[in-house]
């Protein structure tokens, strides 16, 4: 199993008693097996000399093309790629009668089309400059759109892919880059992160505190022959032995395991109205992602839905801090510990209420997770300036915000954050791989902004595709970079200062309301 813990660390110890009820008995410590390709896939000085004169330059003819990257070309038989956002006659957005906003489609009438995918990458054992003439490793039929939610705006899109057989029905998985098998994958473009390393800086060390985080591989991307930049290829979120790994639903059965997602409203979202939307805490549905929609019953959807339901009752209740109906009966805390942490780290605003993913497996607890979208983290928002923010973010999801009444829940968050800035979360672990990511990168990142070095001027692009003020917008991209390691060494000296004041949250003054 790929989640494998790799390292405990022993300290135990009794925390935090409610009633006889123990809130964290014991404090495994875990970290997960990660695969670092920055650190562990061939590197540019890896190549012999021609090679590495030829992935070093800056020339994107696919007929010559050279990369220490593994290479991805796209063939798209001709057809136009559905998914960018309609307009109205006013040049408005177009919504449909439940107020999802509408999508270009296929000229079947599909979200989709079916595309020629080829993945080139070097061989482990003979490192090679990676050339589109080369052998393919996967050579498939894929379904392809383009995703996302802001991000549809940019003029380098992101896709979603997905591996099928010819009838366009029928998945087939591929293991990418050993990634482990699967047939849904996301092609991240950083566009508006110009450093290009958000998403995968996020996912790459902080896979190392959370399990199933999605793996991701820094590759190239040429489309119908046509050179597209850096991309970041992401497993997304499934169930299955390589991606969230809990137990295959049994359609006979009512329980079942579930993943859930809390984020804007699609059209082709199975959603339901939980109890945070019932008191109007929150106006973003939920979405059940597992078991699909063409396995899911009825009697396990309402199911599913009872439960989350009565979690977040629970938390809402006055008796929420008890023995018998806490909301602890329900949830993995230290999964809910470990999210907050994250999130106030890198000050990603939409976290608990956009992109945000649950998952329980059957007869186990509810746990957040996994991690998804850091493309707008530390301080990249386009409208919102979190430079010089003093103050915790999460205390806008309503889910954190009932949480941090609970006297156990701070204190265990408190000791965790201590714990984790002596190592994963340390300024010199995250600083060191973000600045050995971007030395990786750079041979890449030079061709990347041969295409797209003109958005870093702010009056070339639209006002969908930069932050505000223009001011904000980095000029280059040692600019961009600086700008990432300075936002969050200032987080993270405003929250060793600060984490102790989660406290004034569950303070008798605070609570006194919420309690029985």
């Amino acid at each position: 199993m790929k989640y494998r813990a790799i390292a405990v660390v022993t300290a135990v110890f009794t925390l935090l008693f409610c009633a006889g009820v123990t809130l964290v008995s014991s404090d495994q410590v875990q970290k997960y097996e990660r695969y670092q390709q920055h650190e562990s896939m061939q590197q540019l000085a890896d190549l012999p000399e021609a090679d590495r004169e030829a992935a070093s330059s800056l020339n994107i003819d696919p007929n010559t093309f050279a990369s220490h990257l593994p290479v991805i070309s796209i063939d798209t038989r001709g057809q136009e790629i559905p998914g960018r956002y309609l307009t109205d006659e006013n040049d408005g957005m177009s919504h449909d009668e439940n107020g999802v906003l509408l999508t270009s489609l296929a000229a079947d009438g599909r979200e989709t089309i079916p595309v020629s995918f080829e993945l080139f990458a070097s061989d482990e054992d003979d490192p090679a400059a990676v050339r589109l003439s080369d052998d393919p490793q996967v050579d498939a039929q894929a379904e392809m759109r383009i995703r996302g939610h802001s991000s549809r705006y940019f003029s380098k899109p992101s896709y979603q892919l997905k591996f099928t057989q010819e009838d366009r029905v029928t998945s087939e998985d591929h293991d990418l880059l050993g990634m482990g098998d699967g047939s849904s994958w996301a092609l991240h473009g950083p566009f508006l992160d110009k450093t290009l390393l958000r998403n995968y800086v996020a996912m790459s060390v902080f896979g190392e505190i959370m399990p199933y985080t999605p793996e991701v591989r820094l590759i190239e991307l040429f489309v119908n022959d046509t050179y597209q930049g850096v991309y970041v290829l992401m497993e997304t979120v499934r169930r299955g032995d390589d991606r969230v790994d809990i137990k295959k639903s049994d359609p006979n059965s009512i329980t079942t395991s579930f993943i859930v997602k809390r984020d804007w409203l699609s059209r082709d979202s199975g959603t339901f109205r939980d109890f945070l939307n019932e008191i109007r805490e929150t106006s973003q549905p939920l979405d059940i992602v597992y078991p699909s929609e063409d396995n899911l019953t009825e009697a396990q959807r309402n199911w599913i839905e009872r439960e989350f339901f009565q979690f977040e009752k629970s938390l809402y209740s006055y008796d929420y801090d008890t023995s018998d109906y806490g909301y602890w009966n329900y949830i993995d805390i230290d999964s809910f510990v470990d999210y907050f942490l994250i999130n106030e780290l890198t000050l990603n605003a939409d976290s608990g209420e956009l992109s945000t993913y649950f998952y329980r497996d059957l007869g186990g607890k509810l746990a957040v997770g996994p991690l998804w979208d850091y493309n707008n983290a530390f301080n990249n928002y386009m409208a919102d300036d979190y430079s010089n923010y003093n103050g915790f973010i999460m205390m806008r999801s309503p889910l954190f915000f009932m949480l941090l009444k609970d006297e156990r829940f701070v204190e265990r968050t408190i000791d965790r954050y201590k714990e984790l800035r002596k190592g994963a979360l340390s300024d010199e672990t995250l600083i060191s791989t973000i600045d050995s990511a971007a030395a990786y990168l750079e041979p890449a990142r030079n061709r990347n902004y041969l295409v797209w070095g003109y958005s870093f001027d702010p009056e070339l692009v639209t006002a969908n595709e930069k932050l505000s003020p223009d001011e904000r917008n980095p000029k280059n991209y040692d600019e961009a970079l600086a700008q990432l390691k300075e936002t969050l060494l200032e987080r993270t000296a405003w929250l060793d200062v600060n984490i102790e004041h989660l406290r004034q949250y569950c303070h008798e003054s605070a609570v006194k309301r919420y309690n029985h």
